[in-house]
């Protein structure tokens, strides 16, 4: 069974006032004896909740805006591609045009190569790594004792 409306705005309240006391720098302890929380635990699992929630609703409404932007990229292509695509060189514009819309969808859904390759180089296994790997690992069938 759901929580009556009142019931979910006295929760939305309570939430907002615990996110704001604890930016304001106060410790759960204080947070839960003032807002009526069972302990501290509970306080910080709510304000985790809050936090996490509103993430949630932000990713939604940004996912909502990039879907809109990306249909009206599409239609601004849709009205230049076949412009782009005549081999004339008075369609140079279009051609431009058509590629700087292809580039904003593409850097819309992520789907550009990095400028920068991350080298973490905290993985990385040396020879002599490899050749302590070689020799400590168990002979297999076929192989012969040296």
């Amino acid at each position: 069974m759901s929580a009556s409306k009142a019931k979910r705005a006295e929760v939305a309240e309570r939430r907002k006032n615990a996110i704001q006391m604890v930016l304001a720098g106060l410790d759960y302890e204080t947070i839960a004896d003032r807002l009526g929380y069972a302990s501290r635990g509970a306080a910080h699992t709510d304000v985790d909740r809050a936090l996490t929630s509103n993430l949630s609703d932000l990713k939604k409404e940004a996912g909502k805006l990039r879907e809109v932007q990306a249909r009206r990229y599409q239609r601004l292509l849709a009205a230049v591609w076949s412009k782009a695509l005549k081999a004339d060189t008075d369609n140079l514009k279009a051609v431009e045009t058509a590629a700087k819309l292809v580039d904003r969808i593409v850097k819309l859904y992520g789907l550009a190569e990095p400028d920068k390759l991350d080298l973490d180089m905290s993985g990385v296994v040396t020879a002599e790594d490899l050749m302590e790997i070689i020799r400590t690992a168990p002979a297999g069938p076929g192989d012969v004792d040296a």
